[in-house]
């Protein structure tokens, strides 16, 4: 179901997150230094945003149906990360069609409607030095993580009259998952016309929460593709985000 979203998570982690899995490349891992917007620039420390540009897709094979794609134009991911990379969390996570809650059109003739019932979800930001997927640093989330739930309401038409309600998460089942991360001058980050911090899910997974209660056609994992540019705040705790961010590797 390209439903849990191409973001794109996520933390829900961020998405939670803005909140994925297949493809997770064994990066060699540094301490990161991340500072406030330039290699030169004192450290950061604090909150962070993830905010989606472009399409946010889920896609996952529903039993008796095959694949559930989802395409959702919106994800915000709110969260917070020490200077060293330790500490990392999401606290916030929000995945729509319009930035107001819409509903996401899906290939079953019908909508999407993904909500965040938990979001208490942690992970560690490291320095690559191999430059996996040409990136600079990358989140590491590891699985089975219960505090990370997200609900996902699927009306397919063409299948069923009953809207499907499907819960995932990062189960017992869910390896750990890396998402990319570009600094602002990296000509590889998914947008070079965009001088931001920038973070790349391309078919993470998450898992069907086998302890919750799933209907028939849900499919089992759902994996996100997304891409987002990554702001702290310039005053603490004001909620305005508007720091480009940087991140080098600690000496």
């Amino acid at each position: 179901m390209k439903s849990v979203a191409r973001v794109s998570a996520p933390l829900a982690a961020a998405a939670v997150a803005l909140i994925l899995l297949p493809g997770t490349a064994v990066a060699a891992e540094s301490t990161p230094v991340i500072r406030a917007g330039t290699a030169t620039a004192a450290a950061y420390s604090g909150k962070i945003q993830a905010l989606s540009f472009g399409e946010v897709y889920f896609s996952g094979n529903a039993p008796f149906i095959g694949l559930v794609d989802t395409t959702c134009q919106y994800a915000q991911l709110r969260g917070g990360v020490n200077s060293n990379g330790t500490g990392g969390y999401v606290n916030y996570v929000q995945i729509d069609n319009n930035g107001s809650g819409g509903a996401c059109p899906n290939n079953q003739g019908g909508t999407t409607t993904i909500t965040t019932v938990n979001t208490n979800g942690s992970g560690t930001i490291y320095y690559d030095d191999d430059h996996a997927n040409n990136r600079d640093t990358f989140l590491k989330l590891p699985g089975n993580q219960p505090g990370v739930k997200i609900k996902a309401v699927i009306e397919m038409p063409a299948v069923t009259t009953e809207p499907q309600t499907c819960y995932y998460g990062l189960t017992a089942d869910t390896p750990t998952l890396e998402i990319d991360l570009y600094n602002p001058d990296n000509p590889n980050r998914p947008d070079p016309t965009l001088a931001q911090a920038q973070g790349s899910a391309q078919g993470q997974q998450f898992y069907l929460m086998p302890t919750e209660t799933n209907d028939v056609y849900c499919p089992e994992a759902a994996a996100a593709f997304a891409n987002v540019v990554v702001k702290g705040e310039s005053v603490p705790n004001s909620g305005t985000y508007n720091q480009k961010l940087y991140a080098t590797k600690a000496p």
